[in-house]
């Protein structure tokens, strides 16, 4: 998403301002939408990265352990049972081989490689104030947005970043259409965070909203 870069504090027409950005965000929130699901993990800060679910389900780290319990079960099962039963479970058993397989290489790859920035992001030093206004792209069941104002200057300050949000996992689809929700935040619409961001200057961040992290 374009956002303009910052130095300049002084609305031009047509700019999106803090207070335009701020309405749109609590006319979304007035929408109807699902239940705000509590994104309590455990906390990045005191624990390993791997243990914080949002970060395990980004880095293939669940899909890789759960592959490997279905296989070694497979594989156990069929130990026990004799060779008559391989033709009924040759096929499961190569599938959860291959999603094994899958999540490795995601663990060794971008996606693992995204999540331990994200956790060394969101317990770098020095966080910046920042006031955000939370927006879905689109209104309803889109990706939700986080836009970022300087902490200082009144309601004609112009956006200086854009966070998108990471959804919470889903284990299964309560409806039509869910695995498309948004994050379903349960944060106020406008509001302050803290920004923590890795040092080498990658442009990635994760906000702490009321002592919670993002």
């Amino acid at each position: 998403m374009l956002h303009d870069d910052g130095e300049s504090s002084a609305p031009r027409s047509g700019a999106l301002t803090y207070a335009m950005v701020m309405a749109e965000a609590r006319r979304q929130a007035a929408l109807p939408r699902p239940t705000a699901r509590s994104r309590r993990e455990a906390d990045v800060r005191k624990v390993r990265w791997w243990r914080v679910r949002t970060l395990r389900s980004i880095s293939g780290l669940s899909i890789l352990v759960t592959a490997l319990v279905y296989t070694c079960l497979l594989s156990a099962i069929c130990l026990l049972s004799g060779p008559w039963i391989l033709p009924d479970a040759w096929a499961p058993l190569v599938v959860s081989a291959g999603m094994a397989l899958y999540g490795a290489y995601r663990l060794r790859g971008v996606p693992g490689a995204t999540a331990r920035t994200l956790a060394r992001a969101a317990c770098a030093p020095g966080p910046v104030p920042k006031r955000y206004a939370l927006v879905y792209d689109p209104p309803w069941g889109g990706i939700a947005l986080l836009v970022l104002f300087p902490a200082a200057g009144g309601d004609d300050v112009r956006p200086d970043a854009v966070l998108e949000l990471m959804p919470l996992p889903r284990l299964w689809r309560r409806f039509l259409g869910a695995s498309k929700l948004p994050a379903d935040l349960p944060v106020e619409p406008a509001g302050n965070l803290e920004l923590r961001g890795p040092a080498d200057g990658l442009p990635m961040g994760v906000p702490w909203i009321d002592g919670q992290a993002y």
